[in-house]
């Protein structure tokens, strides 16, 4: 990891259970994949070989797509009942008001993501995703990002990182998850929990444990416990 510098920052936030309370993907396929798929367990093995590299995430997003059988009315109504994590509007708030910018870098899909951003009036956050569309009765997927990077994951956030980066910037990065794993090692400071928490104790990277996006704005208005950026 580079040199922790607090200024110029950029923040890089991961979606699924980072932004949102919940993770959306997951709560989406466990209701609208097949009950016998769920029940034989599936759906867990598909992220287990995942996980273990033996698939790509853009093979176990596919696969979960053509299979999951939902209308636009059934994927919105299932949309409404994910929050997002306390704190993560007034951190954008914050980074507005001291023109930091926020990017979401996520390996999951741009239709919830943009249902939820528009639901709270933060719309204009830009982010990058996997596209996802509807196509006779299931859901379609389409990765435009899938030529970038080494192509274990649907959309590299590593490399958007990189792309974005600049000499003498600081990178802030907020995770949960395993998809957050190569982000992490473009990253100066890294905020993380639940499985990437994990990782970075397992590949030696340091982290920052956070609960909610609270604990992430008390450090950028206080990188050394003194006094706001």
């Amino acid at each position: 990891m580079r040199k922790q510098e607090l200024s110029p920052v950029k923040l890089f936030v991961d979606f699924d259970g980072t932004v949102t309370v919940r993770d959306v993907g997951d709560g989406i396929f466990t209701r609208f994949l097949p009950p016998e798929l769920i029940e034989s367990g599936w759906f867990e093995k598909g992220l287990a070989d995942w996980k273990a590299g033996l698939i790509s995430s853009h093979e176990c997003l596919t696969t979960q797509c053509e299979k999951a059988a939902v209308s636009e009315k059934e994927l919105q109504e299932e949309i409404e009942g994910y929050a997002l994590t306390p704190g993560f509007a007034s951190i954008v708030t914050y980074c507005r008001r001291h023109r930091i910018p926020v990017m979401i870098l996520s390996d999951g899909l741009d239709y919830y993501i943009e249902y939820i951003l528009a639901k709270y009036g933060i719309s204009d956050i830009p982010y990058r995703s996997n596209h996802m569309y509807f196509n006779d009765g299931v859901l379609g997927v389409d990765f435009p990002y899938i030529d970038r990077g080494c192509g274990r994951c649907g959309n590299c956030k590593r490399w958007h990182i990189d792309m974005q980066h600049r000499d003498g910037e600081t990178v802030v990065y907020v995770g949960d998850g395993y998809s957050d794993r190569y982000a992490v090692h473009s990253a100066d400071i890294v905020f993380a929990r639940g499985d990437l928490a994990e990782y970075c104790e397992s590949a030696g990277v340091d982290y920052i444990p956070y609960e909610d996006f609270y604990g992430v704005l008390h450090y950028l208005e206080n990188p050394n416990g003194e006094k706001a950026l």
